[in-house]
């Protein structure tokens, strides 16, 4: 940077460097102070879909917003025929976008009296995304019936207030991903901040201690053009691998529908077992480091469940053994159990079911 005055020489310094010397010189002559300045993309609280939260906002004739009354309060979804969104023809230009709430027309346009008599207006059709609720969750887990009060104020106090070595109050532990946890712990904050200052809630931040879980990652491959390809169709030859005749490159990453390898955890369950699937994952590593997924460990796991069970289970009958009976070492096909909601059915060398106490 090459700035300078009598006064001040800025010449030399990188930007951080440069933004600090001239915040201390401003300070020093007390025409300025450093300040931190955080900045909501309000944008991303509003959606054109049906499924969110209503905006408790309605437009005069002037186009006026105007909030409604508590009375009115609360504001919910009505029925739509159609969820569907709706195209126009690309050379339109003058045709406005439409919400699945617009179509509403008797839930959109309303005859109200907001204390200046009946007037009509016009409803938000827009809505409120996922944000809204999770903002503010953990305060009505607290108490979930309250139809009066956001929070019962003494309740509030009890399980989030200040206390010793918590002097902001809180939820003790957050446990989120990286990923998610920046913009939701930025509107929580936001949130609370705004309900702490009238006075609704005695803690001024939500959560006391933040612990960022690591992710389960998976290689990508990606052919010449860098577009990754399906993962399940690679196959791996003399060290390379290869994509449909194509050599292709193999990264770790992410896992994602659009990187082309996830991995579905009831594809997983349904094979192996949820039993195995859980196993894996617990020993994986330390929850907060990243790992690569890998099938082959899963089939380990599987085996030492395998295992497990048959020092319980007598093979032969599906039966508890006795502390007397020593575990069979006959191969034969394993005993596998799928369970749904509705029913849990068996299959495997024998014909009754083993024990309720044996693994999910």
């Amino acid at each position: 940077m090459n700035s300078s005055s009598g006064d001040i020489s800025l010449d030399g310094l990188g930007v951080v460097d440069a933004k600090a010397k001239i915040t201390e010189w401003l300070a020093a002559r007390g025409i300025g102070e450093g300040t931190v300045n955080y900045r909501l993309r309000d944008w991303l609280f509003s959606r054109q879909r049906y499924w969110g939260e209503p905006f408790p906002i309605v437009y005069d004739e002037d186009g006026i917003a105007h909030p409604l009354p508590e009375s009115m309060l609360p504001l919910e979804l009505p029925e739509v025929e159609d969820y569907s969104p709706r195209t126009f023809d690309p050379d339109d230009a003058d045709t406005e976008p439409e919400t699945p709430l617009s179509r509403n027309e008797d839930w959109v346009n309303v005859t109200l009296d907001l204390g200046d008599g009946p007037k009509k207006y016009r409803r938000e059709t827009n809505t409120m995304p996922n944000w809204a609720g999770s903002c503010w969750y953990e305060l009505r887990y607290l108490d979930p019936h309250n139809s009066e009060k956001l929070v019962d104020p003494e309740i509030e106090r009890y399980w989030m207030g200040p206390r010793e070595g918590q002097p902001h109050g809180g939820v003790d532990l957050y446990v989120g991903g990286a990923e998610h946890a920046v913009l939701h712990l930025l509107y929580a904050r936001f949130w609370s901040k705004v309900l702490f200052d009238l006075g609704h809630v005695s803690s001024s931040e939500p959560f006391h201690k933040l612990y960022n879980q690591g992710m389960i990652q998976a290689f990508v491959y990606r052919d010449s053009r860098g577009i990754a390809v399906p993962a399940a169709e690679v196959e791996e030859r003399d060290g390379a691998f290869w994509y449909q005749g194509e050599k292709v490159s193999r990264v770790l990453g992410k896992m994602g529908k659009s990187l082309k390898n996830a991995v579905t955890p009831e594809k997983i369950a349904a094979e192996y077992g949820a039993d195995t699937l859980r196993l894996y994952e617990m020993a994986m590593g330390p929850l907060d480091v990243s790992r690569p997924w890998d099938t082959r460990a899963v089939v380990g796991q599987y085996r030492l469940l395998q295992r497990l069970w048959r020092n319980v289970v007598d093979e032969t009958t599906a039966r508890p053994r006795s502390s007397t009976t020593s575990p069979t070492r006959t191969r034969c096909a394993p005993c596998t159990r799928r369970s749904t909601a509705s029913a849990r059915t068996w299959r495997g060398c024998a014909s009754t079911p083993p024990s309720p106490r044996s693994p999910s």
